[in-house]
């Protein structure tokens, strides 16, 4: 059985350092973007006018669609990376001048800071991690009240002697303890039960297993100078990331003596490792290129752990969201002609509909950065570049992919709402562009379904979408595709994007399934990620359509060669190039069912492969 404190053989792990801008990159990567756009529109031209299989309508438009659905992601992508835009990191603000303006009346004062420690059903031994570095935390001046608050919506409060106590935990460090009767509105219904029960005015966010850095504090709190600023969002780091096992390892563990045999064959086997971030959870690039670069554009949402909030702005919030639904219940009794008195009507509804700082929504975090960036007050938003705390990561693929379809639904959900950031009120084009960037992330199952199936239906009906994958053809294709990997590198300051886009492209069928959840209005459920090692055996569910790719892929081939044996098909160059897209489908898919089946075993391994590598340092 593993301990539940595995990750402490990664405690000397150091995070990593954030890429360095440059004018010269980014005028590189405009020049060679520009390049792209044009060679895309002239190939997508072209597929229309010479390329469509008329004589087959029913695959040849799809295709054609899901192309030209990934290039508006591209142009997408092109437009969040345009340029770049980091702040210097000012020295921690004192006093409440320095943040705000003072209303009539108002006596200056050193401002008041709470950090709220959100948790549900997680270990107290993670908790207790999380709140002992809290207390670590420093800052330079002494009148700067700085208080933890431990919110506890898993009801831990030592009434039953068969749950951990987080009471007894939050007295033995001296910090305060919330719990409350219902859990209702999730992790955001949690943080607006303690947010009117604490006067902090800047808040940190900070989940279950989020252990800040000392200089968290120091290194966030001077943005806020800019009384515009209406949160900062720091670098989730995950430093428990596995970092695989060696080959030979692999083998040997998943196919016994028959793979510790074809280990000792294989050149390298030692050293080539197996597994590292098995479950591409790494967040680097999201957090160092993605949501980084839309500084520039006021954009960058805020992702809950790990973010400093300004209090006003919260409080204004709930206040014009409790007046819009006061409003919005008004504005429908009027037309069912049940008001009579609208002032009255208006006083007892103030009592009725709460206020709510935090949206209650799965996915909380960007519904109200979403809500805050309309604000007719316009509040920005930063992305901090450095690295001040550090998380742990799903530790199995049924975690991961809980995690990854709460996102998925909950951002498709908004997209469906009437706070869809591309058509509320109150936001610049280029903030809409970026979040439907986002949005347009979780639809790609649409079309990127189509370009995984269409060379297995090729295979089998021997209609090609094209009139013919002719000279013309791959003349403009080649470029096109090599320039779109260019652009995005050169775009990513060198980060590497292998293991994020083979789960990008992987997850159309949790993407799928979190699509229909909520174009059928099943009730999204809060999954909390679990902090724990757990090993599922269903995980055929996640990968069964990876699985049956595979084999009709397979099958379609060896029927196409035996075509081609008979010197009967009809198009060797078709035939020729859906092998070679089979190919790339099976790279980009093939991680993701060896992660679905990555076992308690393997992990064991891992951490003693790397428990090795730190001794012998």
């Amino acid at each position: 059985m593993l301990s539940e404190k595995y990750y402490q053989i990664f405690e000397s792990r150091r995070p990593y350092e954030p890429a360095k801008f440059s004018l010269f990159k980014d005028s590189l990567f405009q020049i060679v973007a520009v390049v792209f756009i044009f060679v895309g529109v002239d190939y997508l031209y072209w597929r229309w006018h010479h390329s469509i299989n008329w004589d087959a309508t029913w695959i040849s438009l799809p295709l054609y669609f899901a192309e030209v659905m990934a290039f508006i992601g591209s142009l997408l992508t092109i437009i969040n990376y345009w340029t770049h835009k980091d702040l210097p990191i000012d020295k921690p603000v004192r006093y409440l001048s320095e943040i705000q303006d003072l209303e009539d009346g108002e006596t200056d004062r050193p401002i008041k800071i709470d950090l709220y420690i959100a948790t549900y059903n997680e270990e107290l031994a993670i908790v207790e991690d999380t709140v002992r570095d809290a207390t670590r935390v420093t800052y330079p001046y002494d009148d700067v009240k700085i208080e933890i608050h431990l919110l506890d919506d898993g009801h831990r409060d030592g009434t039953d002697p068969e749950q951990e106590n987080f009471k007894a935990l939050a007295e033995k460090y001296g910090i305060h303890y919330y719990v409350r009767d219902n859990n209702i509105g999730f992790k955001a219904g949690n943080m607006n039960n303690a947010f009117y029960q604490t006067d902090g005015d800047l808040i940190v966010i900070l989940d279950a297993d989020t252990r800040i850095f000392p200089d968290f504090l120091e290194q966030t709190t001077g943005y806020f100078r800019n009384k515009k600023m209406g949160w900062i969002q720091t670098p989730q780091w995950f430093y428990d990331i596995p970092q695989g096992v060696p080959l030979n390892d692999y083998l040997h563990i998943k196919y016994g003596l028959v793979g510790k045999l074809a280990g000792k064959l294989i050149p390298f086997s030692k050293k080539y490792l197996v597994g590292k971030n098995v479950f591409g959870t790494d967040p680097e690039l999201f957090y160092d290129v993605i949501l980084r670069r839309r500084n520039a554009s006021n954009a960058a949402f805020s992702c809950g752990a790990g973010s400093v909030q300004r209090r006003k702005a919260l409080a204004e919030l709930a206040i014009r969201e409790q007046q819009e639904a006061i409003d919005e219940k008004i504005k429908r009794l009027k037309k069912k002609g049940k008001v009579t008195d609208v002032d009255k009507l208006r006083q007892s509804l103030q009592k009725e509909v709460p206020l709510r700082p935090f949206v209650h929504h799965i996915s909380e975090d960007i519904f109200t950065s979403i809500l805050l960036h309309s604000d007719p007050k316009k509040w920005q938003s930063y992305q901090h570049p450095n690295v001040v705390c550090k998380m742990l990561s799903p530790q199995s693929f049924d975690i991961f992919i809980k995690q990854f379809s709460r996102y998925a639904e909950g951002t498709i959900d908004i997209a469906f709402s009437k706070n869809n950031p591309v058509w509320i009120k109150g936001m610049s084009l280029r903030q809409r562009l970026a979040y439907l960037e986002t949005i347009w992330s979780y639809l790609s199952p649409l079309w990127l379904l189509i370009f995984v199936l269409y060379p297995i239906i090729f295979f089998f009906t021997l209609i090609p979408p094209l009139k013919a994958f002719s000279f013309d053809f791959f003349i403009r294709i080649v470029p096109f595709l090599m320039l779109n990997v260019i652009v995005t590198s050169i775009g990513n300051w060198g980060k590497s994007t292998k293991r994020p886009e083979q789960f990008y492209q992987a997850g159309f069928w949790y993407k799928l399934q979190a699509l229909y959840k909520v174009l059928i209005k099943k009730n999204v459920k809060f999954n909390v990620t679990s902090k724990k090692v757990k090993y599922s055996q269903s995980n055929l569910k996640h990968v069964w359509p990876h699985l049956a790719i595979f084999i009709l892929t397979f099958f379609g081939i060896l029927y196409n060669l035996w075509l081609v044996y008979k010197g009967i098909h009809p198009s060797y160059s078709a035939f020729f190039a859906n092998i070679f897209w089979s190919v790339f489908t099976f790279y980009l898919i093939s991680p993701y069912v060896r992660a679905a089946y990555w076992n308690e075993k393997l992990f064991e391994k891992s951490l003693e492969h790397y428990k090795n590598r730190i001794q012998n340092k």
